[in-house]
Formats: C-alpha cells, sequence, structure tokens
C-alpha cells in the first residue's frame, strides 16, 4: 500500500512541476513577442540609422521663413525633352520643387542676353518686387499670351521689376514637338543664349531675359518647364507662386490652357491670375497705410 502511495505522490509531484514549467515557458514566450512587437512598432528604421553615429536623422521642418527642399538637379536635367510621356513624368516629379508663397525664394544669378554681364536674384529685388516669367520660344502658350504680359509690363513697369528666364524649350524641332514648333532645343549655353536673342527680337520683349545654363539648374530647381509665374518680394519671399504650366499658367483673366482636366487644385499655388494679383497687391501698396507686397 506504501509503495502505491509513494508512486501516486511522485506522479502528481511530476505533473505539478510540469505545469509550473509550462507557466514559465508560456510567460517567456510572451515577453519575448511582446518585446519584438515593441521593436518593431517604436525601434528607429535601420535606413534613418547613421553607420557611423548611430543617431536617428531627425526630420526635418520647414517654415516659412526657409528655402524649400528641392533639387536643382535630377535624371532630367540637360536633356531634350523628347516624348510627351518624358514631358509630363518631368513635370509630375519636379513639382515638389516649386517654391510656395511664403517661403524663401531660392536664389540664381544668370547671364543676361548681353552675354557680358551676371544678374542675381537678390539684385533686382532690391528696390521693387520682381515677377518671373519662365518661358521659352518654342513655348506655344507663352508666346500666345505675350500681347497680354506686354500690357502687365505697361501697367506696372515702375512697380515691379519683369524678368523672363529663358529656359529649355517646351517644343522643338529636335524633339517633343507641337504644331508651330519653330526652333531646335540648344544643345550648348552658348546655342540657347542666342536663341534667347532670337526670341527677345522677335517678340519684342521690352523685360530683362536672363538665360538659364544648359544643365537646367533654375529651370530645375522651381519647376518651371514649360512655362511658370512667380513674384518675389523684396524681402525675398515668394509672394506669388503660380501653378504648374501649362495647365496652371494663368498671366490674365480668361486665359486657361486646355479645359482645366488637369489642373490640380493645390491650395499653395494662387488660383487668381498675375494681373489679378498685381491689381490687388499694388494697389494697396501704394497706399501709405498699405505694404503687402514686400
Amino acid at each position: 500500500m506504501a509503495p502505491l502511495m509513494m508512486k501516486n505522490a511522485f506522479e502528481m509531484a511530476s505533473r505539478l512541476k510540469s505545469k509550473k514549467l509550462n507557466l514559465v515557458l508560456s510567460g517567456a514566450v510572451a515577453l519575448l513577442v511582446g518585446l519584438m512587437t515593441w521593436w518593431w512598432l517604436y525601434a528607429p528604421d535601420a535606413s534613418l540609422v547613421s553607420k557611423k553615429t548611430k543617431n536617428r536623422v531627425p526630420a526635418k521642418v520647414l517654415s516659412a521663413d526657409q528655402v524649400s527642399s528641392g533639387l536643382s538637379r535630377d535624371q532630367y536635367s540637360g536633356k531634350t525633352v523628347s516624348s510627351r510621356e518624358m514631358a509630363y513624368k518631368l513635370v509630375m516629379q519636379r513639382e515638389s520643387n516649386a517654391p510656395r508663397v511664403g517661403e524663401l525664394a531660392p536664389e540664381f544669378s544668370l547671364n543676361t542676353t548681353s552675354g557680358d554681364k551676371v544678374v542675381s536674384l537678390t539684385e533686382l529685388r532690391q528696390d521693387k518686387p520682381v515677377v518671373l516669367i519662365m518661358g521659352s520660344y518654342g513655348c506655344d502658350v507663352f508666346r500666345e499670351t505675350v500681347p497680354g504680359l506686354l500690357w502687365l509690363y505697361g501697367e506696372y513697369k515702375d512697380k515691379v521689376h519683369f524678368v523672363m528666364v529663358y529656359i529649355r524649350e517646351a517644343h522643338a524641332l529636335n524633339g517633343f514637338r507641337s504644331e508651330r514648333t519653330q526652333v531646335d532645343d540648344a544643345r550648348t549655353s552658348g546655342e540657347r543664349l542666342a536663341t534667347a536673342r532670337i526670341c527677345q527680337q522677335q517678340l519684342k520683349l521690352p523685360f530683362t531675359l536672363l538665360v538659364d545654363s544648359i544643365e537646367d539648374p533654375v529651370m530645375t530647381r522651381w519647376a518651371a518647364w514649360p512655362v511658370r509665374l512667380y513674384v518675389v518680394g523684396t524681402c525675398g519671399k515668394v509672394i506669388y507662386a503660380g501653378g504648374q504650366g501649362p495647365w496652371g499658367y494663368k498671366p490674365y483673366v480668361g486665359y486657361q490652357h486646355g479645359d482645366g482636366s488637369q489642373l490640380k487644385q493645390d491650395l499653395q499655388f494662387n488660383k487668381e491670375s498675375l494681373a489679378e494679383f498685381l491689381e490687388k497687391q499694388l494697389s494697396s501698396y501704394l497706399r501709405p497705410e498699405g505694404n503687402k507686397v514686400k
């Protein structure tokens, strides 16, 4: 009888010991799963950790007093736009480069069409705001709006500087053509300078023309291709940022390229035309108590 009782007691003890061991193992597994879940949710992304410092790179917070982060060179810079597909990809990729209203305008220094003088944006905005017209002779949209731009120049030239930045051809005989294509896309900065001079003479443009270099740094940084409008205040900030051309290009009331279906409703860009902006802002600027355009 005693041996049987001892045997039962031993088996009971073994079962208790096994249950306790299972509880310990279950707790350990639960703890391990919890630690792995925490690491997956909250641990730093390995791609954001510097191998040298092992510190996580902090996110950059952009304020209106900073220059928007953007590129002055990408895979399309320095290349002739050869197709509609390339044109669309170029425009979509660079849209994030475009400076918004309130941001400091990206600086540039470019040659005039005379070829013997370099002018910077900082110099231009010292005494008056600067209207930047970014386009090319190969841009049908730009050419057909020149009469309206000349009217604006006549109305506001004493209050703001008008400057055209000559960029890569929107349409070219050796690239992405349109029905009214007239020029080849330049292969060198010298060729672009020569085309800019032709544009200035043929269209009788009275305002300053600056020529972007053949690597397209200004065009790329400002997301200016194929045509775009900006106004920079004397404070150095962008005070008017036109929408992406050709759909968002609005030099004056009533002009719209296409049916508007391609135009994105981005509140960071002005929906009003350049003419409306100048009329509204400059009228208040001329009053002693008003100083909206800076």
